[in-house]
């Protein structure tokens, strides 16, 4: 099943828009486990690079999960959410 995000094609993909999870935890405001849990929940796949070492996310189906999370609850304090003046991302980057 393809993820709720899918990565744009390959050759759409631009130097500087794809991140570790550590890389991309710090940039939506989440933990690690956060994006590897939209990965395990079918959220968001790793960008298939052949040979490279640890997983890459591309910038953009980070930024559609992590506004999929804060609309579905995930600003809610009773479920660990994020720091009061935190803001989802406007939309998704390319």
């Amino acid at each position: 099943m393809p993820p709720k995000f899918p990565n744009p094609a390959p050759t759409e993909i631009r130097p500087g828009t794809l991140l570790t999870a550590r890389q991309a935890a710090q940039h939506f405001g989440v933990g690690v486990g956060t994006i590897r849990q939209w990965q395990h929940r079918g959220k968001i796949e790793p960008v298939d690079l052949p040979g490279r070492g640890p997983h890459l996310y591309h910038l953009g189906p980070l930024a559609l999960a992590e506004r999929d999370a804060w609309l579905n609850g995930a600003d809610r304090a009773r479920r660990g959410g994020r720091h009061p003046d935190w803001k989802p991302c406007a939309s998704a980057a390319a």
